[in-house]
C-alpha cells in the first residue's frame, strides 16, 4: 500500500510538473519564434480565447486534480500505520467526482477527436498556422500525454464502480453544459466558432449530429471505465469476499 502511494505522489509531482513546464515553454516559444504577418490575425485571435479551448480546460484539470490526488496521498501516507484509515468521506467522494466524471472522460473525448480529425483533415481540428504557437512535443503533452496520466491513474489507484452512477454523471453533464455555453458565447461574441469543424458544418444537419456525436462519446468513455478498472482491480464484491474469508482465517 505504502508503495503505491509513494509511487502516485511521485507521478502526481511529475504531472504536474509537466503541465506547468509545458505553459512556460510554450509562452517561451511564442516570444522566440515572431508569427508570419499573414498568420499573425489568426494567432492573435488564438491568445485571446486560448483558455476557452476544451484541450486548456482539461490539462488544467489534470493539474488541479494532480495537486489534490497528491495531497490526499500525502494525507494516507501520514496515516498509513493506522489501521483500516480511510480518506473522510466528502474528501474521497470530491477525488472520485474529478476523476471519474470528468477527467477520464474528457481526456479521452479530448484524446480521440483531436487525433481522429487530425488524421482525417488537420485544417478541421488543428490548423497549420497553429505550428508557429505550438510545437510539437507541446501538442502531444496536451493531446497525447494526457491519456498515459488517467490511464495511470486507473492502474495504479485501487477503486470499485460505485452503486450509482447519478451524480458522477450529472456533474459531467454541467461541465458539458458550461462548456457549450462557452463555444457558443464565444461564437456570439466573436464571430467564430473555436474549432474550424463547427464554422464548416454550422447551418447544416451535420452541426448537431456532431454535437451529438461528441456528447455520447463522453458518457461511453465514462461508462467505459468501470469495466477496465473490475479487470485490473476486481469488483467490489470479489473484494468483500475475500475480506470476508481473510476475517474467517483471522479468527
Amino acid at each position: 500500500m505504502s508503495s503505491l502511494l509513494l509511487l502516485r505522489i511521485v507521478w502526481y509531482v511529475a504531472v504536474i510538473a509537466m503541465h506547468i513546464s509545458n505553459i512556460f515553454y510554450m509562452r517561451w516559444f511564442r516570444r522566440s519564434h515572431p508569427p508570419s504577418p499573414e498568420h499573425l490575425k489568426h494567432l492573435e485571435s488564438f491568445r485571446d480565447l486560448e483558455y476557452r479551448f476544451f484541450t486548456s480546460w482539461t490539462f488544467i484539470l489534470q493539474i488541479v486534480y494532480s495537486f489534490y490526488g497528491l495531497g490526499c496521498d500525502l494525507v494516507l501516507l501520514k496515516n498509513s500505520k493506522k489501521k483500516d484509515y480511510r480518506l473522510p468521506s466528502p474528501i474521497a467522494d470530491l477525488r472520485e467526482i474529478l476523476f471519474s466524471g470528468l477527467m477520464w472522460p474528457c481526456t479521452m473525448v479530448v484524446f480521440s477527436v483531436f487525433w481522429g480529425l487530425y488524421a482525417y483533415d488537420r485544417d478541421l481540428i488543428f490548423p497549420k498556422f497553429l505550428d508557429s504557437i505550438i510545437p510539437p512535443i507541446s501538442n502531444h503533452v496536451i493531446h497525447t500525454m494526457i491519456v498515459l496520466v488517467v490511464l495511470f491513474e486507473v492502474v495504479f489507484r485501487p477503486r470499485q464502480e460505485p452503486e450509482t452512477h447519478a451524480r458522477n454523471v450529472m456533474q459531467l453533464t454541467m461541465h458539458l453544459c458550461v462548456y457549450m455555453s462557452v463555444l457558443y458565447f464565444t461564437y456570439i461574441e466573436k464571430g467564430i466558432w473555436l474549432y474550424p469543424i463547427f464554422k464548416v458544418l454550422f447551418g447544416t444537419i451535420y452541426f448537431w449530429i456532431a454535437l451529438l456525436a461528441m456528447a455520447l462519446m463522453f458518457y461511453a468513455f465514462y461508462y467505459i471505465q468501470w469495466p477496465l478498472t473490475r479487470m485490473i482491480h476486481a469488483s467490489k464484491k470479489t473484494v468483500e469476499k475475500k475480506k470476508a474469508k481473510l476475517d474467517k482465517k483471522v479468527k
